[in-house]
């Protein structure tokens, strides 16, 4: 056996909770080796001081009383309790960035300039979108024609080799 082996099993070895061929291997390990054999003394001196250790009986009067002992629960829920749930924190960050924008934009003087810079570049963007829209559907009209002409080609080629007859 292994020092790392006998190491995990030391616990149960002071337990006496094995088959007398594994004790035997365990011992064996234990006599070659110097320090399982000092880490087994260990043991066996923590148990000794552990089982020196008085027994206390709490008696039944106090156990009674702990039993008795109701759990508390809360009555209702605050909205402040509602609101530190930690899957609601990142919800409330961007809620909070969003509305310091939102202040900063409505308590700005020069408001109406931001809006004639907002409106200009909405417009300018519908209108690359209509560019966008028309140019796709000349393009597909245009490969609608290919497709057309590319089909009478090879109509007229007749690669199968067939009669048209």
């Amino acid at each position: 056996m292994d020092c790392d082996r006998v190491q995990e099993l030391l616990a149960a070895y002071s337990d006496s909770d094995f088959a007398p061929e594994e004790v035997l291997s365990i011992e064996n390990h234990l006599r070659a080796c110097g320090e399982c054999a000092s880490l087994a003394a260990l043991l066996r001196e923590a148990d000794a001081a552990l089982a020196a250790f008085p027994q206390i009986d709490p008696g039944r009067e106090l156990y009674d009383r702990l039993i008795a002992i109701p759990s508390r629960k809360p009555r209702f829920r605050t909205i402040f309790a509602v609101l530190q749930r930690p899957a609601l924190q990142p919800i409330m960050a961007a809620a909070t960035v969003l509305l310091a924008v939102l202040s900063l934009y409505l308590l700005y003087p020069g408001r109406a300039q931001i809006n004639k810079t907002l409106a200009r570049t909405f417009h300018r963007g519908i209108g690359q979108v209509e560019k966008i829209y028309a140019e796709a559907g000349s393009l597909t009209d245009t490969l609608g024609s290919y497709a057309e002409n590319v089909f009478v080609s090879l109509k007229s080629l007749n690669p199968l080799g067939k009669n048209k007859d």
